[in-house]
C-alpha cells in the first residue's frame, strides 16, 4: 500500500511512499506527525498550519498485474 499527504488548503504534496505505519523495518519516517514536523508544522506553498487534522491522507492498494 501507498501513502499520499498533502495540504488539504492548496494540495501540495507533502509526502508520497509506502505506508507510514506498514514501515515498521525503516525507521526513517516513523509517524505522520515527523512529516509534518520537518516542514515545520506549515505547509511551504500556502503558510497554513500542518498538523494530522488539516492534512488530507489517501491510502491506496498497489494494482495487482496478472490472472
Amino acid at each position: 500500500m501507498s501513502e499520499q499527504i498533502t495540504c488539504s488548503n492548496c494540495g501540495m504534496l507533502l509526502y508520497f511512499g509506502e505506508e507510514i505505519k506498514r514501515r515498521l523495518y525503516m525507521c526513517a519516517i516513523p509517524s505522520e506527525a515527523e512529516v509534518l514536523a520537518a516542514y515545520g508544522n506549515t505547509c511551504p506553498r500556502c503558510r497554513n498550519e500542518l498538523s494530522e487534522g488539516t492534512v488530507k491522507v489517501d491510502i491506496t492498494r498497489r494494482a495487482r498485474y496478472g490472472s
